[in-house]
């Protein structure tokens, strides 16, 4: 038989992590969308959520403050930042390899971000989700991430806002 969870989440479940962000973006009216690009240095994607590369350690830890230590953690990633400057707005979408993850890689994505050092302009806030297997983090201009806080939780509404809160 069928285990009842009592919740149809699993159907809402994106296959990755670039159907995650785009699911998000494509929500965005045209006066919501903001000048931006996807993915990493050698996959970019201009207007546009793109994949990103998770051998490439470095470019994870430089472009979406993935801890070096946990990069191994993932199977999958994307990103969406703007095309100006990231600290306006950089999100990274990360699939945990194993569910058993999730909450210490949320709380590593917070903890990186709430640790850098800041240059060319100083973000606002930062917001980290998770959902199902997925840690959502983001950070910069506090109306840029609350529109896609919003976003997020109404596209999928099990999504759980583990981190919500200014970058000091």
């Amino acid at each position: 038989g069928k285990k009842d969870t009592g919740t149809d989440s699993d159907s809402n479940v994106p296959t990755d992590a670039l159907t995650l962000l785009n699911t998000v973006w494509d929500s965005y009216t045209d006066d919501e969308k903001f000048p931006a690009a996807g993915g990493d240095y050698e996959h970019s994607v201009d207007g546009a959520p793109g994949a990103f590369d998770i051998s490439d350690t470095d470019n994870l830890t430089y472009l979406l403050s993935v801890p070096a230590e946990d990069a191994d953690k993932l199977d999958d990633a994307a990103s969406l930042m703007h095309m100006m400057n990231a600290n306006t707005f950089t999100c990274g979408a990360l699939r945990a390899a194993n569910a058993d993850e999730v909450e210490g890689l949320a709380q590593d994505m917070r903890d990186a971000i709430q640790s850098k050092q800041w240059m060319c302009g100083f973000p606002d806030k930062l917001v980290v989700f998770t959902y199902d297997r997925y840690v959502v983090a983001l950070y910069g201009n506090e109306d840029l991430v609350n529109t896609f806080r919003d976003k997020l939780t109404a596209a999928y509404g099990d999504a759980v806002v583990a981190y919500d809160e200014a970058i000091i």
